[in-house]
């Protein structure tokens, strides 16, 4: 799995962009990659265009996100999911917690 990452100044929004095997191997990277977010973000998204698996540690890792940032519902984004990733996700009821497109 890769990560990057890219700030949208005009938006106030801060891309954590996931390729490949979306799991616990990964823990750190992720970590740094939302904490490492510019001041003056509003909006983070995860995009998981090129994701081919998610684990349940990886959806342990996007609570822990949530929780890290203290942000309200809706200010974190997951975009870009295969019909598989959003599938799990909507299983764990993630779609309740994020906004999920």
């Amino acid at each position: 799995m890769s990560i990057s990452n890219r700030y949208i100044d005009s938006a106030e929004e801060y891309q954590i962009i996931l390729s490949g095997k979306f799991d616990f191997s990964f823990l750190n990277e992720f970590r740094s990659a939302y904490e490492s977010a510019p001041d003056g973000v509003k909006k983070y998204a995860v995009d998981m265009r090129s994701v081919d698996m998610i684990d349940s540690s990886a959806l342990g890792m996007l609570l822990k996100m949530k929780r890290s940032l203290n942000l309200a519902d809706g200010e974190i984004e997951i975009i870009n999911c295969s019909s598989n990733v959003e599938k799990i996700l909507k299983i764990a009821k993630f779609d309740l917690i994020f906004n999920i497109q």
